[in-house]
């Protein structure tokens, strides 16, 4: 009202200005007008200049530093016999990228717009002893390096204050590998490269537009996929903190409403057709030998591959989530080997063969070009030795990433899987090729 009362007089004004040098504005109408179109044009102006500060289809960035002290996992026997003191650190520093608020893009809008993460990690692992008593010395692990990428998920919101989760994937540099010379006893990181996998839960609070913190739990693993041995792997849980500087201001407080109007009107804006597809995929597993190891405690141990496939209906019910049930085969020939050794051993079972089959519960979450795959699996028939028979069980886990190309429409797609055990030793790294056939 009173920017409408402004422009009457602005107006009146000119009009009589105009008048004495001949310039006539005609009628009140007129007059009416000319307010109305100079009053849009204020708004839409305005509007702009706003869209322009608050918003920007390329996202904003982040820097964040990151701070964890925990504890090594030594519950494993394995790890208790050469391990004497399990404290290990963790120094972070990482760019987090997120979509504004505008974004168009239907993952961004049904993820709640995650943070992507690009970052690098120095582990410090100097404060553990690792030894066994006759050996006469001091193994030791030092440090690991860690580029990586990921993903940070906001699940909750109240004013300031959040709640995040994080999951990221990356490949650790271990200068100080085991070496049956002179790093004997360290057999919790096996060789050089790992593939190391973490997870977070934090609660966030909004110091200012540009400034944020936050505290909680993480978890991390380093493992060399059995691609190496030995391969006990470095399981540590314990608390971080992180501080934040985003380079384009934020709001202060956190607007529940804003948060869910996204996830809320994505399907009506960009519709999903679901989908039942017979996803497959075809390729090659991984692994050492422990059983080698075992006899001869040597840093040099054979690489073996293995063919390895994989069936399964999936249903598409939603534009981040598939669910079905697989069935995996694997053509293990390195099973002759292992029945060699088992006979040095003395501990010959009656049985060997090397085709393994099991039936598994499958769930995949998709983003844009990539999505994670996660399956729980029953052995149908497996007979590989002892070793299997007294350290792996029934029961098997894979967790793997995927990428689709544009070109292929989420079709075709790479990938490679970690198999494991008992939610915590790994069997082998599967490397695969893929193809979803639409079915309904």
């Amino acid at each position: 009202m009173k920017r409408k009362i402004v422009l009457s007089v602005v107006i009146t004004l000119l009009s009589t200005v105009g008048q004495s040098r001949g310039v006539i504005v005609e009628d009140q109408g007129s007059k009416t007008e000319i307010i109305e179109l100079a009053e849009d044009t204020l708004t839409i102006s305005t509007q702009s200049s706003t869209s322009n500060i608050q918003h920007s289809n390329k996202g904003h960035w982040a820097l964040q530093l990151g701070f964890n002290s925990s504890t090594l996992h030594h519950h494993d026997p394995d790890v208790k016999e050469i391990c004497h003191t399990y404290g290990v650190n963790y120094y972070d520093v990482r760019f987090k990228w997120r979509a504004e608020m505008n974004t168009t893009n239907p993952y961004d809008r049904a993820m709640g717009r995650p943070h992507v993460l690009v970052g690098i990690m120095y582990a410090d692992y100097s404060r553990l002893k690792i030894y066994r008593p006759e050996t006469g010395y001091h193994s030791h692990i030092e440090q690991i390096i860690t580029p990586y990428a990921g993903f940070q998920f906001d699940v909750l919101h109240v004013g300031r204050f959040k709640m995040s989760l994080d999951v990221i994937n990356g490949i650790g540099y271990c200068p100080h590998p085991f070496n049956d010379n002179k790093n004997t006893d360290q057999e919790i990181i096996g060789s050089q490269y790992s593939i190391f996998v973490g997870g977070a839960a934090h609660i966030g609070y909004r110091i200012s537009p540009n400034w944020s913190m936050s505290a909680g739990l993480e978890v991390r693993h380093y493992s060399n996929g059995t691609l190496d041995r030995p391969n006990l792997g470095a399981n540590t849980f314990g608390g971080g903190v992180t501080l934040s500087y985003d380079f384009v201001p934020q709001p202060v407080k956190y607007s529940r409403s804003d948060w869910h109007e996204a996830r809320s009107k994505n399907d009506d804006l960009y519709p999903l057709r679901k989908e039942l597809y017979l996803e497959t995929t075809a390729g090659v597993a991984l692994k050492a030998l422990i059983d080698r190891f075992n006899i001869y405690h040597s840093s040099h141990n054979p690489l073996y591959g293995s063919f390895t496939t994989m069936v399964a209906p999936m249903w598409r019910y939603h534009r981040l989530h598939a669910s079905g049930i697989g069935l995996d085969y694997t053509y293990a020939d390195y099973v002759y080997k292992i029945h060699e050794y088992d006979k040095m051993n003395d501990v010959e079972q009656p049985h060997y063969s090397p085709h393994i089959m099991g039936l598994s519960a499958r769930h995949e979450v998709f983003y844009k070009h990539i999505s994670l795959a996660v399956g729980v699996g029953y052995y149908l028939h497996k007979k590989t030795g002892n070793s299997a028979k007294e350290h792996e069980s029934m029961v098997y886990q894979t967790v793997g990433a995927r990428y689709s190309p544009a070109f292929a429409k989420e079709r075709l797609f790479i990938g490679y899987n970690v198999k494991a055990h008992r939610f915590s030793k790994v069997d082998c790294v599967q490397l695969v090729l893929g193809y979803r056939f639409h079915l309904i």
